[in-house]
């Protein structure tokens, strides 16, 4: 590895993530810095209820033994566009990034056993602004429309094995490869096409790396589940080429949920978690890295009937630390949400959907909000 290509790593990532109070708007968002936007890797049942189900829920890649509670076979796909709007004291700006967060397949191999692959985004690197901005040459003004685009996630590839040596326990482990792509550019198109010719600034790294779960959960019927899980990361590079210019660890997770079923009809749900970020420092130590702490409560209760079935009807709230930071001081998140879950094709297929409302912030005079549209599609075989 060539010094020189690995300042140019650390140089992207600062200039363009974590340059201070002018990347920040120059990338129209307060959330995606660093190495990008960690969704969550819940399910859309899971994240209309404030992610408080993650950790006992089968379609949210984060605990392997909640796979285990499957009701058979089961495919599911999940969609999730988010507007966002950033502030920095009076000026705005718009952005809009679509997201395919989470791809989900499981199967129950008898009654003991069950695995599931699962493909999820750890970090979401996809943004695009366009911003009017001039230059002094020779005391002329020459104008030009800047556009900076990153195009990029890094996902996790998990295959999950549970078993259940009782009928109301099931414990679980995955194994986990992470993995992506990031391009980014950056292009002047200056208005006078006849002097002056588009300037255009690309660059691309890729990212791999490695991590291994375990979990357990509980379900007794009618009284509670308890699902806790524990994700330790194995190391993570970026390459430029064949030449690694960025190397770390993949971030610890640790989380448990606690799912109240005492109502019938009602399931309450509390979730804490903790994402060890700083796992990450080696990647670039330009980046202002936060211990990422998650909490959420959330409500799914039984609605009117669609057809012969009931439909679900979920709320929740959800508090966390994002990663990354264009300064020392952290963003902070809140998330209201809610959503429902209908049954069709005699319970065959499973069609979740819900709305979030997010506000960001970093204790300074940049503030973002955010609307999400979560959308999963879950057949049964």
């Amino acid at each position: 590895m060539t010094t020189a290509r690995r300042w140019t790593f650390r140089a992207l990532v600062a200039s363009l993530s974590l340059g201070g109070a002018s990347a920040v708007p120059a990338q129209g968002t307060l959330s995606t810095q660093g190495l990008g936007f960690p969704p969550g890797q819940l399910s859309t049942h899971a994240i209309t209820m404030g992610g408080a189900t993650g950790e006992a829920d089968a379609q949210s890649p984060l605990n392997p033994a909640a796979i285990g509670f499957m009701l058979g076979a089961i495919v599911m796909m999940q969609a999730e566009p988010e507007y966002r709007e950033l502030r920095i004291g009076d000026r705005t700006q718009r952005t809009s990034v679509s997201r395919f967060p989470l791809f989900h397949g499981g199967l129950q191999l008898g009654s003991r056993w069950a695995v599931s692959l699962s493909a999820s985004t750890l970090f979401d690197r996809t943004w695009e602004t366009v911003t009017r901005d001039s230059q002094v040459i020779n005391a002329e003004t020459i104008r030009h429309t800047r556009t900076q685009r990153s195009d990029g996630s890094i996902n996790d590839l998990r295959l999950a094995v549970a078993f259940a040596p009782k009928p109301w326990l099931r414990i679980g482990v995955g194994g986990h490869a992470l993995s992506g792509r990031d391009q980014i550019s950056t292009i002047l198109a200056f208005d006078d096409t006849v002097r002056f010719v588009t300037d255009v600034q690309a660059s691309s790294v890729s990212f791999g790396g490695n991590a291994v779960s375990i979990g357990a959960q509980t379900l007794f019927a009618r009284k509670a589940s308890v699902g806790v899980s524990y994700r330790k990361g194995g190391g993570i590079s970026a390459y430029e080429g064949r030449e690694t210019v960025g190397r770390g660890s993949a971030p610890d997770h640790y989380g448990a949920s606690l799912i109240y079923l005492g109502i019938t009809g009602t399931a309450l749900a509390v979730r804490v978690a903790r994402d060890e970020w700083s796992n990450l420092d080696g990647m670039a130590p330009t980046l202002n890295i936060h211990e990422g702490w998650d909490g959420g409560v959330g409500a799914d209760v039984t609605g009117p009937t669609y057809g012969s079935r009931p439909v679900a009807l979920r709320v929740g709230g959800r508090w966390r630390t994002l990663p990354f930071s264009a300064s020392s001081t952290p963003v902070k998140e809140r998330t209201v949400s809610g959503g429902f879950g209908f049954p069709m094709a005699r319970g065959a297929v499973q069609l979740n959907l819900g709305v979030l409302r997010a506000w960001r912030s970093d204790g300074a005079d940049t503030s973002e909000n955010g609307w999400t549209i979560s959308t999963g599609f879950a057949v049964r075989p």
